[in-house]
């Protein structure tokens, strides 16, 4: 152990690191329930998107473990799985299968850019746009997680106050209650607690019941797994609009390794100077981690915010990153207890999720209305239009015309202008 990870060099014990694991684990075990309730909607079997959720984590948090000797773990993303069903299939009607190509493609690009650039590829993207994006996906999230519990309805393509009155929206009511509480008070793994309790309460009121079996082989993996659909994905579309979305995807889970990396890395104790190329190995294990996770059936796959808790716990080294990977990896086989977490369950956690990213905005500058004018459009966008990609190449677009106008040409760079000049043919053509 020590030879592998370097436990002493790094301050930390084996038991610290185990702890440290299994903290993480819990504060991010959400998304094995969470993920399934997205994607499934696409027609996907929703106990395959379990076991490929499960499995896909594992292998990329080991991987980040491996590549860096880094405490970060690593799942399906927040965000990228609501951009996967609502703005891919839903929106452009891509089957889940070539949804799941367009995820393999866009970690076939970052991990180009990982190997070429590493972590000096944020410096392409402007800031304020980069935080922008993070806040409007919070947004989306956010809406989804309010339509899902009930609390709001669209009526007649508007949105208005759902019937509180209602047993399921009660019940997402009460774990909303459950989840904030739990959060206000620090509570590690307040996410998945608010959502066993909102279970237990569902099931309690005949809403839901429990399954036959709460372990089973993860045989319904292979109903996901290797389904990729490239002659599909190609003859479906325009080239432009296939480029817009692929380069939404890549910049979307760019923005959240390197945003997490930004935010976290400072926890571990570690000197930038001298450990660069060690990060740069956590995007490379990122991209690498989404390729896998698509042909394991599963949308994109990233570093997860929650592995400062398992940070906080004292965890230093990728031993902390193993054990995460080991409960995964125990997980893949819980897969009949998906039944008891329906919409209701999981939407007060897919709400907090949307806060969370939301509180992104903050980050924003309001300093000039160049700045602001393509942050705002970037955020309302998103939830507004009912897709990720709009509110991005909007926010792109928007960027460059400020820039323009202010006569601020120096603050511009090619790589800005060029996925400007895309999405415009994005809008266009697509």
């Amino acid at each position: 152990m020590e030879k592998i990870f370097k436990l002493q060099q790094n301050g930390t014990t084996v038991a610290t690191e185990i702890r440290a694991g299994l903290t993480t684990f819990v504060a991010m075990a959400y998304i094995i329930f969470l993920n399934p309730v997205f994607l499934s909607a696409t027609g996907m079997s929703s106990a395959g998107v379990l076991a490929a959720t499960c499995l896909s984590a594992a292998i990329g948090t080991i991987l980040s473990a491996v590549l860096s000797n880094k405490p970060f773990a690593m799942a399906s993303g927040m965000g990228m799985n609501a951009y996967f069903t609502y703005t891919l299939c839903f929106g452009y009607g891509y089957t889940w299968q070539q949804a799941l190509t367009l995820t393999f493609i866009s970690g076939g690009v970052f991990l180009v850019v990982a190997l070429l650039a590493g972590k000096k590829a944020v410096t392409f993207i402007p800031e304020n746009l980069r935080h922008a994006i993070t806040a409007g996906v919070g947004l989306f999230i956010l809406l989804i997680g309010m339509l899902d519990a009930g609390i709001v309805q669209m009526t007649a393509g508007f949105p208005e106050l759902g019937d509180l009155r209602s047993l399921p929206v009660i019940t997402s009511l009460i774990g909303l209650l459950v989840v904030v509480v739990l959060t206000v008070l620090k509570v590690k793994g307040s996410l998945i607690l608010g959502m066993l309790i909102t279970a237990a309460f569902s099931l309690a009121t005949g809403q839901t019941a429990l399954p036959e079996s709460f372990f089973a082989l993860p045989t319904a993996l292979k109903d996901v797994c290797f389904r990729l659909d490239f002659a599909g994905l190609f003859g479906s579309g325009s080239l432009a609009a296939l480029i817009a979305v692929i380069l939404s995807m890549s910049i979307v889970d760019m923005f959240d390794t390197l945003g997490f990396l930004i935010g976290t890395v400072s926890k571990t104790n570690e000197v930038n100077g001298g450990d660069t190329e060690k990060l740069d190995r956590v995007l490379v294990a990122d991209a690498a981690g989404t390729m896998l996770g698509a042909l394991c059936g599963t949308s994109t796959v990233t570093c997860y915010a929650e592995s400062a808790s398992g940070i906080e716990a004292g965890g230093r080294t990728g031993l902390t990153a193993l054990t995460t990977a080991g409960c995964f990896l125990l997980a893949v086989f819980f897969s009949p207890v998906t039944s008891i977490f329906n919409s209701a369950v999981t939407a007060p956690a897919l709400i907090m999720v949307g806060i969370y990213l939301l509180m992104d905005i903050r980050k924003v500058s309001f300093e000039g209305m160049d700045e602001v004018i393509p942050a705002m459009v970037t955020v309302t966008m998103m939830p507004l239009a009912y897709s990720i990609t709009t509110g991005i190449a909007a926010g792109f677009i928007s960027y460059v015309i400020c820039k323009l106008a202010a006569r601020k040409t120096g603050e511009l760079n090619i790589p800005t202008v060029a996925l400007s000049v895309i999405f415009v043919l994005y809008f266009c053509l697509g």
